[in-house]
């Protein structure tokens, strides 16, 4: 089952520090599982163009532990209360929502 965990910042928040963050997750969890695992698991995320918002795919070990790293990242720079984090389950993927219309 596919699941993803959707990640809503504050406005100003500045896009270079989530790309930040998430890179930082990615080479923790390459120092975890090795490169080759990280490559192999297909850690995917989404960035926004046009509001402060992210995704992140969670489907494996690996994704949940760049979602882990994350949001731990982001908890100790922006705070608890100054994002929001909502995990979905068996998310649509866009090619699926295309064939659907």
């Amino acid at each position: 089952m596919k699941a993803v965990c959707k990640f809503t910042f504050p406005k100003d928040t500045a896009r270079e520090l989530v790309e930040a963050a998430i890179a930082s997750a990615i080479f923790n969890a390459e120092c975890v599982f090795g490169k080759p695992r990280v490559r192999v698991s297909g850690a995917a995320y989404y960035l926004a163009e046009d509001s402060p918002q992210c995704v992140i795919d969670v489907s494996t070990e690996v994704g949940e532990h760049i979602a882990q790293v994350f949001t731990g990242i982001m908890i100790n720079t922006l705070g608890e209360e100054k994002f929001q984090v909502r995990r979905i389950e068996g998310a649509v993927s866009p090619v699926a929502e295309k064939s659907r219309s």
